[in-house]
């Protein structure tokens, strides 16, 4: 793609090129600065720069840019540009041409710059390059949908194959053979459990999850059979909240909270609103709760069993707050105590992976109220696009040490959210749904329950 938008701006007079990365660094990396062995002059060869007579082209070192003696310009750039308050690329490049594009999570660019390469004044083009990482919230898989159908657009893709073929058709000796990638995909086997991410990294699959993923399965299984698709919540049955609360007096710390409606006979979970805070005193979220449309259904906040824990020297515990703007509030059992787990291998974390392993049951029986791919992420429509976020990267830690994952997931932006989760599913199983429920204004009850794991594990 480099030398194909750099042989534009010498065939072509005064035009412009800009080729794009996800920041400044990453992109002098990538292509400025990047060099290669070439075996027949012996010689470190610069990818950009060298391939190009210094008597056509003067290069920009501090502004990485090349100056072209027919007046042409190849400009190379961050997207995302530390310490600017705005992101993006100017309009009025001939060529647009994006590296690494599945990794502009922070924004996607095509939809800004569509009407420019849409458009019939000069001979605009946009080139992508780019591997694949799933296809939730990456642009690289929404530009690939978007122009399937179109007469002037190309997809082109390579896999390992594909680049042995290419190779041995031109006389030189394939890139990996059938027993290196068999070693390789033995590694991917041995460290994640399975070869999804090899498929992704050498095949070209849109399809594979990061395995290190604690939901993994469960999500692939829920998005295939659509279980994350917009749905309307029943208006005749009542709405839980559940909330995972934030270290008091930290900011950092966010509490999260997620809105849910339970099927005691299916034992179907729907899942209806979500939303995360930093910073707030925990009562005060019961005036964002009052603004969603369901807020005339809630019958009943839902608190982990710290809810009634008491800090030094203060009386009143958080459910004693939060009642005194919401007087239905039930307070969880310590999990350790709310059900024995048979099956489970012997680990400090026991209490921990318990409920994961019961979120991860359960999520083969839930509805998510994710967000229609035509509605912006700023929609007012209740959603849970949040949790999918969550569930995605929520994440086992690689100890390269040892070989092994950590026993808890990773603590960090997505885990509040997904600790919301586990106190959802934590509550259908303890709380009595039909009727009026246990314990209402009052502390958690001691109820035990049994799970055996030892099939699933």
């Amino acid at each position: 793609m480099s030398m194909e938008t750099t042989r534009a701006r010498l065939q072509f007079p005064k035009t412009t090129g800009v080729y794009v990365g996800t920041d400044s660094p990453s992109i002098r990396n990538i292509l400025w600065d990047k060099s290669y062995w070439d075996e027949e002059r012996q010689l470190q060869i610069k990818m950009l720069q060298d391939n190009v007579p210094s008597s056509l082209v003067d290069w920009k070192e501090t502004v990485m840019e090349g100056r072209f003696k027919n007046k042409s310009i190849l400009k190379v750039m961050g997207y995302f540009q530390t310490g600017k308050g705005q992101n993006g690329v100017g309009t009025s490049f001939d060529d647009y041409s994006f590296t690494e594009l599945s990794l502009f999570t922070k924004e996607d660019p095509i939809p800004r710059l569509q009407p420019i390469i849409d458009s019939e004044n000069g001979h605009k083009r946009l080139m992508i390059a780019a591997t694949p990482r799933g296809k939730r919230n990456n642009s690289l898989w929404q530009l690939i949908k978007s122009v399937e159908n179109r007469p002037d657009a190309q997809i082109i893709t390579r896999g390992i194959d594909d680049l042995n073929a290419i190779m041995v058709r031109n006389g030189l000796p394939v890139l990996l053979t059938q027993d290196q990638l068999a070693i390789i995909e033995d590694s991917y086997l041995r460290r994640f459990g399975n070869a999804r991410m090899f498929q992704q990294e050498y095949h070209v699959s849109f399809e594979e999850m990061d395995a290190a993923a604690v939901y993994g399965e469960a999500l692939s299984k829920l998005k295939d059979e659509h279980r994350d698709d917009p749905f309307n919540w029943d208006r005749a049955k009542p709405i839980y909240c559940a909330f995972d609360i934030g270290s008091a007096g930290n900011h950092s710390d966010a509490t999260a909270w997620i809105a849910f409606q339970w099927d005691a006979g299916s034992k179907k979970l729907y899942l209806i609103d979500c939303g995360e805070g930093h910073g707030k005193a925990l009562p005060e979220y019961v005036d964002i709760l009052q603004t969603k449309p369901w807020f005339s259904q809630l019958q009943q906040i839902i608190l982990p069993w710290d809810g009634e824990h008491h800090v030094a020297a203060v009386s009143t515990t958080a459910a004693d707050l939060m009642r005194q703007r919401f007087p239905n509030v039930y307070v969880l059992a310590k999990s350790q105590n709310v059900w024995t787990a048979k099956g489970l291998p012997n680990t400090d974390a026991s209490d921990i992976i318990t409920m994961v392993q019961s979120v991860r049951l359960q999520m083969y029986n839930t509805y998510i109220n994710g967000l229609k791919k035509t509605e912006h992420k700023t929609s007012e429509r209740p959603n849970c696009d949040r949790i999918l976020d969550c569930m995605e990267n929520y994440k086992y830690s690689y100890n390269e040490s040892t070989g092994d994952y950590s026993p808890k997931p990773v603590h960090n932006k997505y885990s509040h959210m997904m600790d919301a989760l586990r106190y959802v599913v934590q509550a259908t199983k303890e709380i009595n749904f039909f009727g009026t429920l246990q314990n209402t204004n009052q502390t958690s009850m001691n109820t035990s329950y049994v799970e055996d794991y030892s099939g699933v594990w």
